[in-house]
């Protein structure tokens, strides 16, 4: 005998745990153009099996919209910091559900230990016809074994994400993984199926690298050689070679990125120091610029005056300039602001304030004019909201434990409430900084991201990736990069009742949405992440639309 349950997509199956009861759904609703998921879950009465079959039945009209993933673990020895175990739902070391593999040829069912699966309706086209359907997953051990779900697609539509997105993608890891050269043709097809993925789940603005990005490397050390600008050097003068740019923005064209951000142009932390930066000089290739390098010394400042006007006019050419943004340095803090508004002034030559963009806590960046478009950790937040700064973005990352997050022991309802949080404080972009890093701590080694979510016990699990590398050079998505598109679609489908309202003669639509669905006490710090609250507010959203 198999005993199989329906749950909603929020639930987190763990292989130590009871299901929790609350997470049993049988029956749900989306509008046609989203993408809407739930979970089965499975164990028989029998100590183990092997010999699993798992199908699916559901009627003609949606069949081959469906899709199942089997849900498998990761190892997790940092589940949170000691302060905040009560954020996670699973403090313990463990096992936590994440990768969405493939339904596999041979699949285990354990009487001790539910197992699940991820069941995916893709109505990401619009072209679901409005109705309710049945859809039939079963789990046959000598017989099927069956759980329903109702899904009911409404005849209504989302309206186009118009927040910006970016999750940081490192290629470099792909590189390190997949055992390719940088520019070679596996190189290209891996990194544009990768991007691909970011995009289809939200993401719609990407890191470009023109050099290797100075992230999360330690001081003196290096990062594979990422660097989609030729530099070829003569003594103090230097010509630049774009073709890699190019074929990068066409890859961005072609998958659907709506925003190109340019990699930063002076060290993490506060500007210090040069990139690294690869040059030909007499026929040899080499390291120019890099630690050793004053990041607004005469000499680099000197490159970058060559640099900026051939790149700026590049970018231009090809029509992308508009929606380029450029960093300076990653998270710099007050002690830093001399050195940072040496390179704020400089870029400000070249570059509008309106296309520059930094991570930042010190709001007094913002207050002297340095960084136009601060992004903003969500535990910081509310001071910038407070002195009305726009545009404004935010973040989560290792630090922000309290807050809306998506380790993998977080509870799912921690990340899909950032959407309600989103939209409530009209935030225009959020960013993350791990979509592949596949690197230690400072980038001292590879790891791999099966064996070890915390980026070798470094932060908690699941900061520094969302995707896995899977077979053939492309992307496996985790559970918690479906919840984080959960949390945009419901973002998008608020922006659809402020409209339908403002098409009724409401004036403050916005307000008024923030009324009706109770939202007036939530903020980016105190907020109700119930999984059967959120799915039960994005119900009513869909009700009254």
């Amino acid at each position: 005998m198999v005993t199989v349950k329906a749950l909603n997509s929020l639930a987190k199956v763990y292989p130590d745990r009871e299901l929790n009861l609350s997470d049993l759904k049988d029956k749900g609703s989306m509008l046609k153009n989203e993408v809407y998921s739930f979970q089965v879950a499975y164990k028989t009465n029998e100590i183990f099996h092997r010999n699993v079959i798992i199908d699916f039945d559901a009627p003609e009209e949606i069949k081959d919209k469906i899709s199942l993933r089997y849900i498998d673990y990761v190892p997790c020895d940092l589940t949170m910091f000691d302060f905040a175990l009560s954020t996670s739902d699973h403090p313990e070391p463990g096992l936590f559900p994440d990768v969405l593999k493939p339904i596999p040829e041979i699949i285990w069912a354990y009487k001790y230990s539910w197992r699940s699966l991820f069941v995916t309706i893709d109505g990401s086209k619009g072209d679901i016809k409005p109705g309710k359907y049945k859809i039939s997953v079963s789990v046959k051990i000598y017989k099927p074994y069956i759980a329903d779900f109702e899904i009911d697609v409404l005849d209504k539509l989302l309206p186009k994400q118009d927040i910006a997105v970016t999750n940081w993608f490192h290629s470099d890891c792909l590189c390190n993984y997949y055992k390719v050269e940088f520019d070679s043709e596996e190189y290209w097809r891996i990194t544009e199926n990768f991007a691909k993925t970011a995009v289809e789940y939200g993401t719609n603005m990407l890191l470009t690298p023109i050099f290797t990005p100075p992230l999360d490397t330690l001081v003196g050390g290096e990062r594979r050689t990422i660097q989609l600008v030729d530099v070829y050097k003569n003594g103090d003068k230097y010509t630049f070679g774009f073709e890699k740019l190019v074929r990068w923005i066409e890859m961005c064209k072609r998958i659907g990125v709506e925003k190109i951000e340019i990699s930063h142009l002076f060290t993490q932390w506060g500007c210090k120091y040069a990139p690294k930066v690869m040059a030909y000089e007499n026929g040899e290739y080499k390291r120019i610029f890099g630690w050793d390098t004053n990041g607004h010394g005469e000499e680099y400042l000197g490159f970058l005056n060559q640099l900026m006007p051939c790149l700026v006019d590049e970018l231009k050419r090809l029509e992308v300039f508009e929606i380029s943004y450029f960093h300076i340095s990653d998270e710099p803090d007050n002690s830093m602001m001399a050195e940072y508004k040496i390179c704020s002034d400089f870029l400000r030559k070249y570059v509008p304030k309106e296309r520059t963009i930094d991570a930042s806590g010190s709001i007094a960046f913002y207050e002297q004019g340095l960084i136009h478009c601060p992004v903003v950790s969500l535990d910081h937040i509310h001071k910038f909201i407070e002195k009305k700064v726009k545009p404004l973005w935010g973040y989560y990352c290792s630090a922000q434990v309290t807050t809306s997050n998506r380790f993998v022991a977080c509870p799912s309802g921690r990340n899909r409430v950032l959407g309600l949080q989103l939209y409530k404080y009209n935030i225009e972009g959020f960013l993350h900084w791990g979509y592949n890093f596949y690197n230690s701590n400072l980038s001292l080694y590879e790891i791999d991201p099966y064996a070890t979510s915390t980026a070798g016990g470094w932060v908690p699990g699941g900061d520094a990736y969302v995707v896995y590398p899977g077979a053939d050079g492309k992307p496996i998505a985790s559970l918690r990069f479906e919840i984080f598109r959960e949390a945009l679609q419901d973002l998008r489908a608020l922006k659809a009742l402020e409209k339908k309202l403002e098409g009724e003669g409401i004036e403050n639509a916005h307000e008024e949405v923030i009324n009706i669905l109770e939202l007036s006490e939530m903020d980016f710090v105190n907020f109700n992440s119930d999984s059967n609250y959120l799915i039960s507010l994005r119900e009513k959203i869909n009700s009254m639309l």
